[in-house]
């Protein structure tokens, strides 16, 4: 999943930093400070609803879509504060993640 993530960034015209879990996520965010941010919520060390809460205190321009192929994820992103800009259910289409990064990008140019 991480590899066909960078590679689709890649293709979108990103130049993508991947981490294999929450921990390593959140140092590449606070070096690299990325345009967009798209992580799994089911990671190790750090799961995407803390590392989406860590991005949003420090830099809550940062847009971050979350990733789950958990069900019962959704109730507690119903509750999570913050919110995702978008979110995907796996199993998910490469177009349905050019459509969110196309939102977003639109949301944040406007």
């Amino acid at each position: 999943m991480l590899e066909m993530l960078a590679q689709f960034a890649e293709e979108l015209g990103f130049s993508p930093v991947k981490a294999e879990d929450g921990d390593a996520g959140w140092s590449a965010f606070t070096e690299f400070h990325p345009a967009l941010v798209i992580s799994d919520i089911h990671m190790p060390n750090r799961n995407g609803l803390l590392l989406l809460r860590d991005i949003k205190a420090n830099e809550p321009n940062t847009p971050v879509i979350l990733i789950t192929g958990w069900v019962h994820y959704k109730a507690a992103l119903n509750m999570a504060m913050p919110r995702p800009d978008a979110l995907l259910e796996k199993p998910f289409a490469l177009d349905q993640l050019r459509a969110a990064v196309d939102q977003l990008h639109m949301k944040m140019s406007a």
